[in-house]
């Protein structure tokens, strides 16, 4: 079989589109602020070396050590709760935030080629490559990795094969190798069981944030969101959470949004009547929530 040549999806920032469906992201205001903060500073250096200045004029031991380090941050957690989205779209407010473009790149799902020797360790060292090849002098960017648990697994997994520690090898120099390149390019990894991934990659993590599906305050932020425009009562979100509360596992944010709404919204104009939380409950009550994902778990005993 013959591997295809790999092409890395190219976004722009700022960007509008990006924009709307960033500030769309409700109930992971925490992670959104975090990552926000920890790329500014990753790809704004001058920042680091003007606060060091400021307080430290005889300079401050621990700084060599955090710019040394590893410009990867990683996402984990459960499916449909923002971490792709929002690896996506954080392009445009870090655009805003640094006073200029970035670049933003994505590997394809066929990133692992079609298993020849030497295939994905290749496949690894071009996607890197490209993305820094792309970014002249000066410019910024972010190359992201969906679905890391395909590249990082564990070397310590008895199922490991020869050809995924060759390809981990290469993902982790390939890391080490983005500060020596003098490139202005961060990683961002995404993964729904971080518990496989190796930990010489975990270690190099600038930031890990965890995504979890909406309970509480979060849960009412989403259908907040779902509902504004719409005339409706507190009795008729509380309807809501207390059927949803009933579930075992947790609507994820998809689930509520995509899945549900969605099909409301759908229904509403095939019926040519108004969407309200009313129809929405009623689609909801014949949806039940996506499994978790249980590998990890298992995987955890």
């Amino acid at each position: 079989m013959v591997n295809t040549a790999l092409t890395l999806v190219e976004y722009k920032h700022p960007d509008q589109q990006a924009e709307r469906e960033y500030g769309l992201l409700v109930g992971i205001d925490e992670q959104k602020s975090e990552m926000l903060k920890t790329l500014s500073l990753i790809l704004d250096p001058g920042r680091v070396t003007a606060w060091q200045k400021k307080y430290y004029k005889h300079g401050l031991g621990i700084l060599s050590h955090i710019e040394n380090g590893s410009p990867l941050i990683m996402l984990s957690g459960e499916v449909g709760c923002g971490k792709t989205a929002l690896a996506q779209t954080i392009g445009t407010p870090l655009a805003l935030a640094l006073g200029h473009p970035v670049k933003v790149f994505e590997t394809p799902s066929n990133i692992r080629g079609g298993g020849m020797v030497g295939g994905l360790s290749n496949r690894v060292t071009e996607a890197f490559e490209s993305a820094k090849a792309k970014l002249k002098d000066g410019e910024t960017g972010i190359l992201i990795i969906d679905e890391a648990d395909d590249l990082a697994t564990s070397r310590s997994q008895n199922q490991a094969h020869h050809e995924d520690r060759a390809g981990l090898n290469v993902l982790i120099k390939q890391i080490d190798g983005i500060k020596k390149s003098k490139k202005n390019l961060a990683v961002i990894m995404i993964t729904n069981r971080i518990n496989v991934l190796d930990p010489a990659v975990r270690r190099r993590t600038a930031l890990q944030l965890n995504f979890e599906r909406p309970t509480g305050k979060k849960l009412e932020a989403v259908l907040d969101m779902l509902f504004k425009g719409v005339v409706h009562t507190k009795q008729d979100l509380k309807k809501l959470l207390n059927f949803i509360d009933t579930k075992t596992v947790p609507y994820s944010f998809s689930d509520l949004i995509q899945r549900v709404g969605k099909q409301a919204v759908y229904y509403a104009i095939d019926h040519d009547k108004p969407f309200d939380a009313d129809l929405y409950y009623q689609i909801l009550c014949i949806t039940e929530p996506t499994p978790l994902i249980i590998a990890s778990k298992i995987e955890e005993l």
